[in-house]
């Protein structure tokens, strides 16, 4: 399983520079400035009784005018119940491929492969997901995905791999963020 999500996440690499290759001589654009952005949720469902609060900050760097490299590290712990909490560090890589629209409004691709490390799991996972960028200004940007293509799985020490996949793009369900570019 692993082999094959290693072998879709070069592909899908391949074919997202190699559809939308740039021009040599093109201008270097923002290669070699970093960037950070992140997650903060808390989540409480009176409904099924489950609390959630997520901290994931991400930092990255522009490799090149268009591909970004990025890795996040956090936490994540769920209550659901009466029961203990269940808490996990979660360690993110990422890349991204960004396609020009204008001087300010890209489109992107997002490649992630979550890795989550809990008391008596694992997790494991493999998403592409589709994303718009603004940039407000230099430093500043608004960006939002809208979908998710991939699979993610959890490992109990004693017991059976769970997975999920997810297929789709959700234009009723947007995530908003602001990028900052340092």
């Amino acid at each position: 399983m692993k082999k094959t999500f290693f072998t879709f996440l070069v592909a899908s690499l391949l074919v997202f520079n190699g559809a939308f290759a740039q021009d040599s001589e093109e201008s270097q654009g923002l290669k070699g400035a970093w960037w950070a952005l992140g997650q903060l949720e808390f989540n409480d469902n009176d409904v099924n009784d489950v609390s959630t609060f997520t901290v994931l900050p991400v930092v990255g760097t522009f490799i090149s005018p268009t591909i970004t490299l990025g890795l996040g590290a956090g936490y994540t712990t769920t209550i659901s119940g009466d029961s203990d909490a269940v808490s996990a560090l979660i360690i993110m890589p990422l890349v991204r491929n960004y396609w020009s629209l204008n001087e300010k409004f890209y489109i992107f691709g997002q490649a992630d492969v979550p890795l989550i490390f809990g008391d008596g799991y694992t997790g494991y996972g493999f998403n592409l997901s589709p994303g718009i960028d603004y940039f407000v200004s230099s430093k500043v940007t608004i960006e939002a995905t809208f979908g998710q293509f991939g699979y993610n799985a959890v490992k109990p020490e004693n017991g059976d791999t769970l997975g999920s996949t997810s297929l789709g793009v959700n234009l009723m369900e947007i995530n908003f963020g602001i990028k900052l570019i340092l």
